[in-house]
């Protein structure tokens, strides 16, 4: 069975400007960059788990009907704290996250240029091209850092920015 990937112009576009932002906002500032997306990432986890707390909390029994749903709000309100309170105790593993995110999404882009080449299209290598790059860039970001966090998150903007530039293009290509 054959997968199909398809994504709207605009939400390309839009991914692509988001993707440019951060690569210039790493590149300018790459440890207040890492720390405000722990931080940014640990109160989207608070509200998440508790949401999910209250929500599980307003049915009759909580343990018996879905006590997942109380354990998922839990795990995610305690590193989220962590994350939003004390973003620098976690920023030193921030980069892992990123370079994990970034692979996929290259590895996701081999994929979808799949469909370029199988429609002979001429944005059929430069997609392909463009995934490989991202791949190989989320792999060092996740292997170099081990090191460096600041060389790290420099790779990863250079990454951002690649994936986000190729992004804008293909979008507009559509």
């Amino acid at each position: 069975m054959e997968t199909r990937f398809a994504r709207s112009k605009g939400s390309i576009i839009i991914t692509g400007c988001v993707m440019v932002a951060m690569g210039i906002a790493v590149l300018i500032n790459p440890i207040g960059a890492m720390e405000t997306i722990v931080r940014i990432l640990g109160w989207i986890l608070v509200a998440f788990g508790v949401v999910t707390i209250v929500s599980s909390m307003m049915r009759s029994n909580v343990l018996q009907d879905n006590p997942g749903e109380l354990a998922l709000g839990i795990l995610c309100l305690v590193p989220g704290l962590i994350m939003g309170i004390a973003p620098g105790f976690v920023v030193k593993f921030v980069w892992t996250i990123i370079g994990i995110i970034i692979l996929i999404t290259g590895v996701l882009d081999i994929m979808e240029a799949g469909s370029y080449r199988r429609t002979r299209s001429p944005l059929g290598v430069p997609a392909t091209a463009s995934g490989v790059i991202c791949a190989i860039l989320g792999l060092l970001v996740i292997l170099v850092p081990l090191a460096s966090p600041t060389l790290g998150m420099l790779v990863a903007a250079v990454a951002l920015l690649v994936n986000g530039l190729t992004e804008i293009i293909f979008g507009l290509g559509m």
